[in-house]
């Protein structure tokens, strides 16, 4: 999934091309931290945080919502399952990334 798809509106700073970058950075980090999974969960996590407007809260708190979200919408991980420790990773380097970009979280 792509910033500006499935109804998806982006209006802060991370959208289109830095969106997408950002999203493949973070896997790329999470691959060498041995994570294995796919690119398209790191994109809906960051979209999915947006969806909510809980991008300002805190790592954890988002966390608990996005996977909250997840099951709600009935979104599963297979063979594993999306856990909020495995979403505050993504959200940890989504951290790094923006603190790059110079891009506050409150205006992602």
């Amino acid at each position: 999934m792509e910033s500006g798809k499935a109804g998806f509106s982006a209006t802060g700073k991370l959208q289109g091309a830095l969106f997408s970058e950002c999203a493949e950075w973070i896997w790329e980090q999470l691959q060498e931290d041995g994570y294995q999974l796919a690119g398209e969960l790191i994109e809906l996590i960051l979209q999915t945080e947006r969806e909510l407007g809980i991008h300002t809260l805190s790592l954890p708190e988002i966390a608990i919502l996005i996977a909250d979200e997840f099951k709600m919408r009935g979104i599963s991980g297979s063979p594993f399952a999306i856990e909020p420790p495995l979403i505050q990773a993504v959200l940890e380097w989504e951290d790094e990334f923006l603190g790059f970009a110079a891009i506050p979280r409150v205006e992602s």
